[in-house]
């Protein structure tokens, strides 16, 4: 009997931690995108690279566990106008993003993106040239056009007359 009961408030006390944990989860993940959308603007970044890399946390239990953090090298430029005067600036900033956006994002493609500080938050759309357009609109008519002109082939043997 004392064994049950030791059982049961074992499973009490795990369901109790695992709630609390829920709980603050949540509310961390609330005051996240509070921020997030009060700081996101719409750029747009050319992907250098991509990477996965296992990072240790700076602070709290994150220091001893390595977790996987998605990276993306991007060429965003930006543009101020100060007193009548334009001025642009080019830099490389390393981004870091979630599992969903970074399969979205290919090396060597300009995208349109909400960001935040450092944190890429949604892949709005890639941006296309019109140069690139026409390119894939010629690539698809000639793929098009082959595949009208494809004959199949049987390798059985014909029978005789």
């Amino acid at each position: 009997m004392t064994y049950w009961i030791i059982v049961l408030s074992v499973l009490a006390a795990l369901i109790a931690a695992y709630t609390a944990f829920y709980f603050w989860a949540r509310k961390r993940q609330r005051q996240f995108d509070e921020q997030f959308l009060a700081h996101k603007q719409r750029l747009e970044v050319f992907v250098l690279s991509k990477r996965r890399v296992r990072e240790r946390g700076k602070q709290g239990i994150a220091r001893f566990v390595p977790l996987t953090t998605y990276q993306v090298v991007g060429r965003v430029t930006l543009g101020q106008t100060m007193k009548g005067l334009h001025v642009h600036r080019t830099a490389n900033v390393t981004f870091r993003t979630t599992k969903e956006e970074y399969d979205k994002i290919e090396v060597n493609r300009k995208y349109r993106m909400d960001i935040a500080g450092d944190f890429i938050g949604n892949v709005v759309a890639e941006v296309t040239n019109k140069r690139r357009r026409e390119l894939e609109k010629k690539r698809q008519e000639e793929t098009a056009s082959r595949a009208k002109g494809i004959r199949r082939f049987s390798f059985a043997r014909r029978k005789p007359e």
